[in-house]
């Protein structure tokens, strides 16, 4: 199903009700939690997608037993931690997986090779591997240093006082505190604010303490965790997905109609939640009931300044958004999104003047002259990238003539997604 198109038609208005799938970052927490476990463990309503998919065989490839369900999985942690695998564990272009496995794998005892696709083989790896080296791995780089292919050796993590460069990527810190309370001593762990995508790790911290490890924060950049410590197998449900759910919010924004979402709360511990802020901003109309929310979008779109570290993933669709708003909107403090799926501050870019919308790429950032986008004269690659695919499929809700090249992508998070979004012009309900 390589190099998909998707026509998009246009709508005049949308009103939909959408059961979001489950959280892909809690999902990949959730499973390698489970298998650090000392018991089998029930995950209610997990994502399976191509990543989570991705992080589950890796744990089989080490001894972990994984049953998926139509609703659940279930997750038997290994005898032995770890069991060696037959060969080199592919994980893809799943970010997250490389740099949450590359340490809980240190935190058992074997020899591991981890590689990926030629784009995985360019997001970095470096600083987690740097911290596990201080707490005892052996990490030998295949190819170039900080970046996969990299063979891990470990007889387990000693412990002991590290201090992780999160300035690319919460990944590092969060793969390094799921791994330290495995370690046969306490793990101090430090780093250098701001990290990026911060929201991340207190999903990480939220989940661990859900799971009984024990922590204690020593000021905003200072975590020390004794150790060891065992994950309590817990019967755990994911939340509803805030990063899929952007993609219909927006579409109620920019077509001026609603969309109710679930399941998905007030409280919840995803950053990307916060969008609906930006949203709120920008006109929409925000309201909760109970595990819903409901999104109305307004007669004109606002044009916006905000950072956006927090939630980078949000930056496409915010990006597509601003594109129709009237006036100019600045997107700002996410470099970092460069060393995602794809070069995302390069691909909105492209995107947005293929459709015609006068945009300035900055280093951390961009500047969208906001309007009228016109009809696009060729297809709107995505990349490879699941989010520019999801994101720009927006656009053709409010213009003809956009086709998105690489429609596939959205197997990496979302595999219901284009089912969801064609059946939006439909005065679609799904319960």
């Amino acid at each position: 199903m390589k190099n998909l198109s998707k026509a998009i038609k246009p709508v005049s208005k949308i009103c939909a009700r959408i059961r979001l799938p489950g959280s892909k970052s809690i999902t990949h927490r959730a499973l390698i939690m489970a298998a650090l476990s000392k018991g089998p463990a029930e995950i209610e309503n997990p994502l399976r997608a191509e990543d989570t998919l991705l992080t589950a065989g890796a744990l089989e490839a080490l001894g972990a037993t994984i049953q998926w369900s139509a609703n659940s999985v279930r997750v038997t942690p290994p005898a032995y931690r770890w069991r060696q695998p037959e060969g080199p564990i592919f994980l893809g272009n799943s970010g997250t997986s490389a740099r949450l496995l590359l340490a809980v794998f240190s935190a058992g005892t074997g020899k591991f090779v981890l590689d990926g696709t030629p784009r995985l083989r360019r997001r970095p790896v470096g600083p987690a591997a740097d911290a596990l080296e201080k707490l005892g791995a052996q990490i030998r780089w295949i190819g170039e240093r900080g970046f996969l292919p990299v063979e891990i050796e470990s007889a387990g993590l000693a412990g002991g006082d590290v201090f992780v460069d999160a300035s690319e990527s919460s990944q590092f810190l969060s793969g390094i505190l799921l791994a330290a309370p495995s370690a046969r001593g306490r793990v101090g762990v430090e780093w250098s604010e701001p990290a990026a995508s911060w929201p991340y790790v207190e999903i990480t911290l939220a989940m661990m303490k859900e799971a009984g490890i024990r922590f204690e924060r020593q000021g905003s950049k200072r975590i020390e965790i004794p150790a060891p410590q065992t994950y309590a197998p817990l019967s755990f449900t994911v939340e509803g997905d805030c990063s899929s759910a952007s993609y219909f919010w927006g579409a109620a924004a920019l077509t001026g109609g609603e969309v109710v979402t679930s399941p998905v709360s007030p409280s919840s511990v995803q950053g990307d939640c916060h969008f609906l802020d930006v949203l709120d901003k920008m006109g929409c109309h925000i309201e909760w009931k109970g595990d819903a929310v409901r999104v109305a979008g307004p007669e004109k779109l606002l044009p916006i300044d905000v950072d956006m570290n927090g939630m980078p993933d949000m930056v496409p669709t915010l990006g597509v958004l601003s594109a129709f708003a009237s006036g100019t909107s600045r997107i700002s403090n996410v470099a970092h999104l460069r060393i995602k799926e794809s070069d995302r501050l390069s691909t909105v870019t492209a995107g947005l003047k293929a459709l015609g919308v006068e945009t300035e790429e900055l280093p951390d950032g961009m500047i969208i002259h906001g309007g009228a986008p016109v009809r696009p004269s060729s297809p709107i690659s995505a990349f490879d990238d699941h989010r520019i695919a999801m994101a720009f499929a927006l656009a053709g809700l409010r213009i003809a003539g956009v086709t998105i090249e690489g429609a596939e992508s959205v197997n990496k998070s979302f595999p219901e997604f284009w089912d969801i979004f064609e059946s939006l012009g439909e005065d679609f309900r799904q319960d």
